[in-house]
């Protein structure tokens, strides 16, 4: 769900644009409370992108059907420059950011990784190094916001120990800076890591807990393979 008044100002313009991506991209639109529903995070990423990707070569929105007009073109720009990759074990992700020229992962790579992860609702499970988290600095400073201060070592990728499988299988072609969302499914998710990178602190465990009780149901509840949104970014590559 993408809460829209925090990006767009609410105008005709803004209006005509979300019914647009509503219409095309199958989204449920709610005029009165400018909310975009979706159950895929990659289509919430093409709808950020419409609405807040500044974009000179578009003509000015005079009206319905330019507005209209404007905001397919940018759809359409997005998909055909970013495209969202769908791999064969229903992993999906999408780049946000491009890494710099230089080498790339690859199976047995070490390589250093910052990550934040929440399920596909949105809500916030844990991270580590993206600065939403707290390290101590060893400077005597106490504890700071973990943003550069803190990452995820993976010794070998493809050993399956530190990170998913499905995590393993984006990080491969990841150059350093480069950084990807993806949509991962429970069947190359945690079980395949056993349960690395494990949270350290009160509520990323008692957000696994409630994760773990979503998978394998609980009272009347049965069991949803639930995906869950990591974010992710190579930050060295060692090897």
């Amino acid at each position: 769900m993408i809460k829209t008044k925090f990006f767009v100002p609410w105008t005709i313009f803004g209006t005509i644009l979300l019914r647009f991506a509503a219409r095309t991209k199958g989204w449920s639109f709610e005029p009165r409370t400018g909310k975009l529903r979706s159950s895929s995070i990659c289509d919430r990423r093409s709808a950020f992108l419409v609405l807040t990707t500044a974009a000179p070569a578009f003509a000015k929105c005079t009206d319905i059907d330019s507005c209209r007009d404007i905001g397919d073109q940018r759809i359409a720009q997005d998909l055909a420059e970013n495209p969202v990759v769908r791999l064969d074990s229903g992993v999906r992700y999408k780049v946000l950011q491009p890494g710099v020229e230089g080498k790339e992962v690859k199976e047995g790579s070490s390589v250093d990784m910052i990550f934040t992860i929440s399920r596909a609702g949105g809500q916030y499970m844990y991270s580590q190094g993206f600065g939403y988290e707290t390290t101590d600095s060893g400077i005597g400073s106490g504890s700071q916001k973990d943003l550069g201060l803190d990452f995820l070592r993976v010794d070998s990728v493809g050993t399956h120990a530190a990170v998913p499988i499905g995590i393993e299988q984006v990080l491969i072609g990841m150059r350093k800076g480069e950084r990807r969302r993806v949509e991962l499914p429970p069947e190359v998710g945690f079980e395949t890591s056993n349960w690395n990178p494990a949270p350290k602190t009160k509520l990323g465990k008692q957000s696994i807990m409630v994760y773990q009780r979503i998978l394998n149901g609980f009272g009347s509840q049965p069991p949803f393979p639930a995906p869950l949104i990591w974010e992710i970014e190579v930050t060295r590559i060692r090897s």
